[in-house]
């Protein structure tokens, strides 16, 4: 019986040497995120995050949920994580921030023909989209502007090119992949702040698995790897200019 009872409990009892898994929430955000069936091009900050997780000694599950699920499921569960997270002061002590995926500005865009603005408030009067949750909306909720919100990132562009509305409110790496994949031709007309995207997770997140994803994702950064990622989806391997 003994014999028995200890051959069971080893069948049941996980392997030692078992990878730890790293739970993580994202949406529809081309390029950072382009979802499931996206072949080759899983998105910026799915590759970054990835390699980061190996080296970390960890799996990787990614689920793309509607953005404002992701955040309530990242800010409610201890093992989870959100990507790709604008950091601002008002999330700081909601998450564990893990390591910047990409650097990166909010702005308004218009046709290519439309004038700089002197400042966004002098964009008050206008008819701006933007995505819901985003942090595009949040600056916009900051500098008192009015506005309407879509649900998917591009919708932006398309009620642009509809001449639905005035602007698009959006990361600016966004805007400029959406923008050159049909070919029409953007042009930001105001700054609404900066939009640094990271991998955050739960403030409780257990702490020997965020310290060695934090070591990871400084030594990607070290070893240029994501220079390579940039230039892989963008073109380029530093921060454009516009």
């Amino acid at each position: 019986m003994l014999t028995r009872l200890l051959t069971l409990l080893l069948f049941f009892t996980p392997p030692a040497h078992a990878q730890a898994v790293l739970q993580a929430y994202s949406m529809l955000y081309p390029p950072l995120h382009m979802g499931p069936g996206s072949g080759q091009k899983p998105g910026i900050a799915d590759e970054l995050v990835q390699r980061a997780a190996n080296q970390a000694g960890m799996t990787v599950e990614i689920s793309t949920v509607p953005w404002r699920r992701a955040q309530l499921m990242a800010s409610q569960h201890r093992t989870t994580c959100i990507f790709p997270l604008t950091r601002l002061p008002a999330r700081e002590k909601q998450y564990q921030w893990v390591g910047l995926i990409l650097p990166g500005q909010v702005r308004l865009y218009g046709w290519a023909g439309n004038a700089r603005l002197a400042s966004p408030q002098a964009a008050a009067d206008a008819r701006i989209t933007v995505l819901a949750g985003s942090s595009a909306e949040i600056r916009l909720q900051q500098k008192r502007l009015p506005y309407s919100t879509t649900n998917v990132v591009n919708d932006g562009l398309r009620l642009l090119q509809l001449g639905q509305a005035d602007y698009w409110a959006v990361h600016d790496v966004v805007a400029r992949y959406e923008a050159r994949l049909v070919g029409f031709p953007l042009k930001a007309v105001a700054t609404l702040g900066e939009a640094d995207s990271w991998l955050a997770c739960h403030r409780d997140y257990p702490k020997a698995q965020l310290q060695a994803l934090q070591q990871a994702f400084s030594r990607l950064n070290a070893q240029g790897e994501v220079g390579q990622i940039l230039q892989n989806y963008l073109g380029y391997d530093t921060q454009g200019t516009e």
